[in-house]
């Protein structure tokens, strides 16, 4: 009988540490922070990586971050945190250590920190080639109770043209902003997004804006604020991706996140073309669904170059995509180690459509010099088309060609529900 429940107890540990790289082909549909002081020096991640039996390449294998669980992390989340969905997911284990929340925002239980987990039930997307691949830059400040109190304006129409968003329309408020932050105005050629994310003095409340542009230090700060200002201990849900709804700091590619030994430990924003791929459905949750609260104005409009033009019913603004657990970098044969870095984010963590591309293009979401970083490294540029003859180009279309829908992704399913493929987020400082 002692021989029996032993067996039974060793069962049901191994079952534990499998966790969701059990996850593969069999459960889909037929139908088709590292960087920068996020993790204290004392973090470490677990010790067993159940991609081991993968055999990534030798490139690959440094990011492959450890899927089994930390046998050190104990403590709970602040009761805020807590108060996040999947709240049986308390019961997980956590890295060990301890993050900087300005680089690695959030509770454990986000949207953005939730592993994709063993429960999901995964449909295949049906993306292809673009002409290009490329950024939506964002900005992310702290700032400190010194810097000045300027006026908020709502972006608009100057004398030369209604098109530009400097000087703005009119004073919506005010807002504390450092002196020296600068941001271009669009240009004929190019209109960003320019999220923006200002972590206050108080050190948890977060205001963002969308077209976030000042091109005189000191000057007025234009741009659209949303209506609630987040606490970065909190879910981190909503912000100033006008297109979704969904946060202009969680889920950023950040400095520091693509050119460290680390891996990337959360969720990734993908802006993808809605005409071409988001579907548009008149009842229900129209084009969007959880996380997201809302698609842009024009989804179902008079416009056939703009309106949401998808097929597959689950693809909409605020989907969770992710890569599955049998595919590696080697069977896809990335070349680029920022490609590979990429992959595992995917894998572990998954990407949600947070915006409309508005052409033929798939646009990461990440922090002002990113790019500039990563080119230095690597001779890698993020933004490039498929004329350029790009082995970064073709890793990326490889990606994207291998995401499949999480479909049971919901409030109380973060990550499709069921144990974690990786430990949780580690406590804050």
């Amino acid at each position: 009988m002692k021989q029996l429940l032993l067996k039974s107890a060793v069962m049901l540990l191994c079952i534990a540490l499998v966790g969701c790289s059990a996850q593969s082909t069999s459960q889909i549909s037929s139908s088709s922070p590292s960087s920068k002081g996020a993790l204290s020096s004392t973090a470490t991640s677990a010790t067993t990586s159940t991609q081991s039996s993968n055999n990534p390449s030798s490139q690959a294998s440094s990011q492959a971050p450890s899927s089994a669980l930390s046998s050190k992390a104990s403590s709970t989340l602040s009761s805020q945190s807590a108060s996040s969905s999947n709240s049986s997911t308390q019961n997980y284990e956590k890295y060990s250590g301890t993050r900087d929340p300005f680089y690695w925002p959030f509770a454990a239980t986000s949207i953005w920190n939730m592993p994709i987990g063993s429960d999901a039930k995964l449909k295949k997307t049906e993306f292809d080639d673009t002409i290009s691949v490329g950024i939506d830059t964002e900005y992310i400040i702290r700032v400190k109770d010194t810097d000045p109190i300027v006026d908020l304006w709502s972006a608009g129409g100057s004398s030369i043209s209604s098109r530009y968003r400097w000087p703005g329309k009119e004073k919506t408020g005010t807002m504390r902003v450092p002196n020296n932050f600068i941001v271009a105005d669009i240009t004929e050629n190019s209109s960003p997004n320019n999220c923006a994310a200002f972590l206050q003095p108080d050190g948890r409340t977060i205001i963002q804006l969308q077209a976030c542009t000042r091109v005189e230090a000191g000057a007025q700060i234009v741009g659209s604020k949303h209506k609630s200002e987040l606490d970065i201990y909190g879910d981190g849900i909503q912000g100033t991706h006008w297109g979704s709804g969904l946060s202009a700091i969680g889920g950023t590619i950040r400095k520091g996140e693509l050119t460290s030994d680390e891996p990337i430990r959360h969720a990734l924003k993908l802006n993808v073309w809605a005409n071409r791929y988001l579907y548009y459905d008149p009842y229900g949750e129209r084009g969007w669904v959880w996380p997201a609260d809302r698609h842009d104005s024009y989804a179902n409009g008079s416009d056939e170059n703009r309106r949401y033009g998808g097929t597959i019913k689950e693809l909409r603004m605020g989907t969770l995509l992710t890569i599955p657990k049998d595919v590696t970098p080697e069977s896809l044969k990335l070349k680029t180690q920022v490609a590979i870095k990429l992959f595992y984010a995917l894998q572990n963590y998954g990407c949600y459509i947070t915006d409309d591309s508005a052409w033929s293009t798939y646009d990461w979401c990440a922090e002002v010099g990113v790019r500039e970083e990563v080119k230095e490294k690597y001779g890698v540029d993020m933004k490039t088309s498929t004329t350029s003859n790009d082995p970064y180009y073709s890793d990326m279309m490889k990606l994207v060609s291998s995401l499949y829908i999480v479909t049971n992704n919901k409030a109380k399913s973060i990550g499709g529900g069921g144990t974690p493929c990786q430990p949780l987020a580690p406590d804050f400082k």
